[in-house]
């Protein structure tokens, strides 16, 4: 469904107020890293465990290089941490690097590149492949969580070996924050290099175990029907959602209409490819670095009305089966919906964002 024009002139003018109101709080750059993913997919786009219990004859190499879109943000006031340490931060299905800070000045309170920038610490908000400004194969196919998987691994062992803007040292430790999606990315990471991983530990938000088949969601559309100006040319397995209501609590109090409106407007697109494979999440990770999960009691996808967040102690310990060798792992349950960096209760999710990365990185 497209915006009407007056919804759309007052996004326009939003955008441009932002040029002087985003990350006033930060130094911020685009940058495009190029990324060398050689890496095996599941021949299945439909594999609900992404290839990685599939047999050899399952499986087919992709070897690419994709150019990798980041919106790099540090405190203008150099500390110790902010030197040390940086967030890698992967956005959920269907979004871009924006979900961590949208683009206007109305919606500043949710961007949270500035509020960790406030609190000294410096941010990586990527876009996937076939994302925003990254590279967008043909083959939608070739979007895989093995494919993201191995972009956030070169990429975190990039923060670590080089300089991501001329001027800024490479970075000590690289903390892992996913979103819905994105964390599930993180997990395929932490699943497939285990003890090898660079990341000194992940955050993973608007994530829980499910089981193949469990999660069902609704109002996947083709990208090419929903939004022919924009993505006529795609390939029919490139998708987004018709409405993203279901990612806000169900309280409409608790979030400004006109956020679900910037929203549905910003959306981008995903692989046919990541949805079954959700399912990654329900096995076993070798990781050793200490693990947090962030959820929103409000989420309408996995806590809400479900029952299985009202006993944090039953949850931790469920969640924790498929993390054996972690450092440390937790659940935190705070009061936003699917996407809590979005409605009114950000600050909750946030503070307890900054708390674990300081906590991880030995900061506290």
């Amino acid at each position: 469904m497209f915006a009407s024009i007056p919804q759309i002139l007052l996004l326009v003018a939003h955008l441009h107020l932002a040029a002087t109101a985003y990350g006033q709080a930060c130094g911020c750059s685009s940058v495009v890293v190029p990324v060398h993913v050689n890496t095996l997919l599941a021949k299945d786009p439909t594999d609900p465990f992404g290839g990685l219990e599939s047999n050899a004859t399952a499986l087919r190499r992709l070897n690419e290089t994709y150019d990798i879109f980041g919106v790099f943000c540090a405190p203008t006031e150099k500390t110790a941490q902010s030197i040390d340490v940086i967030q890698l931060l992967v956005h959920g299905f269907t979004y871009n690097n924006e979900y961590w800070s949208p683009k206007t000045e109305e919606f500043q309170n949710q961007s949270y590149t500035a509020y960790a920038c406030d609190r000294g610490l410096s941010t990586l908000a990527i876009d996937l492949v076939g994302v925003g400004k990254s590279t967008r194969p043909t083959n939608a196919s070739d979007v895989q969580y093995a494919t993201d998987s191995a972009v956030v691994s070169q990429l975190a062992r990039h923060l670590k070996s080089a300089s991501i803007i001329p001027g800024v040292q490479p970075f000590n430790q690289v903390i892992g924050i996913g979103h819905s999606a994105g964390s599930v990315t993180l997990i395929h990471e932490a699943i497939t290099e285990a003890e090898r991983s660079p990341f000194d530990g992940l955050i993973l938000t608007g994530q829980l175990i499910f089981q193949p088949g469990e999660l069902v969601l609704s109002g996947l559309v083709s990208a090419r029907e929903d939004t022919p100006i924009r993505w006529g040319s795609l390939e029919p397995n490139y998708i987004t959602e018709g409405s993203r209501a279901l990612f806000y609590p169900s309280d409409t109090t608790l979030f400004s209409p006109r956020m679900l409106v910037y929203d549905n407007f910003t959306k981008d697109v995903g692989s046919v490819s990541i949805v079954p494979g959700i399912s990654i999440s329900s096995l076993l990770a070798n990781y050793t670095g200490p693990v947090a999960k962030v959820a929103g009691l409000r989420d309408q996808a996995i806590c809400y009305n479900t029952g299985r967040c009202d006993d944090l102690a039953a949850l931790t310990a469920l969640e924790r089966v498929l993390w054996p060798k972690a450092k440390s792992f937790e659940v935190v349950l705070t009061e936003g919906g699917h996407c809590m960096n979005l409605d009114f209760l950000a600050d909750g999710a946030f503070s307890a964002f900054v708390k674990l990365v300081k906590q991880f990185a030995g900061l506290q």
